[in-house]
């Protein structure tokens, strides 16, 4: 779970804070790591790539250290933190991976052209079903990267983890009424896309995820020694995200929304190698007092 949706305990959360302006390194890894998983979640949606991903992770990780003694208590700290998280998103130099696809036009004349469609047979899709799931996935990012970065982190926050309004909209010091409005809007440029270009949503479309997977096995894009999934980290974000907004209960929009919040909520020890490389350097310790 991620910590708007786990049971939060927000004056414990307060007392690690001040243990850790102390100096307590033990309270400033307990912050790390109840923090981590959806920073990075977040982070792999609006990069679509696991090291930038993680990459800006520790970026936003290594701030959350150096900012900490900043914090005033005047929100709650997930507030102010997430709050760091979403500015760092959108003003972040772009990544490798978000310079891949540009525009919607651009991306589907990829799905177009680029790769020839291969049929498979019932058995073959039941075989390879990770594969074809993977590859879907790996669609769907690629969709987001055609969102602007504000559009991005308002689709993601409101549309993938379904955050309320109320809850989203402090993160990117907006109104919950432009929150909703830029939302709509970013929801609006995805689902024509999808109308136009998915044969999920529309059987008209030739585009299959199976028919994909299958050119780029055979294309030896995808490894099948090499693809194996954990199915120990196997978790939706449809499992972690917060209840359905009422506004989001409509049955056509689910239909188009079931396949970002399906997607993996991947688990990553990002913050682990920050605690190991950053958290015991004797110079950072002796910069923040840490003990």
């Amino acid at each position: 779970m991620y910590p708007f949706i786990e049971k939060y305990d927000e004056s414990k959360e307060q007392q690690l804070v001040l243990e850790a302006c102390e100096g307590s390194i033990t309270a400033m890894e307990k912050l790390i790591k109840f923090h981590q998983r959806f920073i990075y979640n977040v982070a792999l949606k609006l990069v679509k790539d696991a090291d930038d991903a993680a990459d800006l992770t520790q970026e936003i990780l290594i701030k959350m250290v150096t900012k900490l003694s900043q914090y005033q208590h005047k929100s709650s700290f997930r507030t102010w933190l997430y709050r760091m998280v979403m500015n760092h998103f959108i003003s972040s130099r772009r990544k490798k991976s978000e310079k891949q696809i540009y525009y919607f036009d651009d991306l589907g004349v990829y799905i177009d052209e680029v790769h020839n469609d291969e049929d498979m047979d019932m058995e073959e899709q039941l075989e390879y079903s990770d594969y074809i799931t993977s590859v879907r996935d790996n669609c769907m990012s690629s969709m987001l990267l055609c969102l602007d970065k504000q559009q991005r982190v308002i689709f993601v926050l409101g549309g993938v983890f379904n955050l309320k309004s109320t809850v989203a909209a402090p993160l990117l010091d907006i109104t919950p009424e432009n929150f909703r409005k830029q939302l709509s809007r970013a929801k609006a440029d995805l689902f024509q896309f999808m109308d136009n270009k998915c044969g999920l949503m529309n059987p008209a479309n030739p585009c299959r995820c199976y028919k994909k997977t299958k050119g780029f096995m055979n294309e030896g894009k995808i490894d099948v020694s090499t693809h194996v999934f954990k199915p120990e980290y196997i978790e939706s974000i449809k499992s972690v995200s917060e209840t359905k907004n009422e506004e989001l209960d409509d049955l056509m929009e689910h239909k188009y929304m079931q396949f970002f919040t399906d997607q993996v909520y991947e688990d990553t020890r990002v913050g682990d190698k920050l605690i190991e490389t950053l958290l015991f350097d004797p110079d950072i310790k002796k910069l923040f007092h840490l003990n």
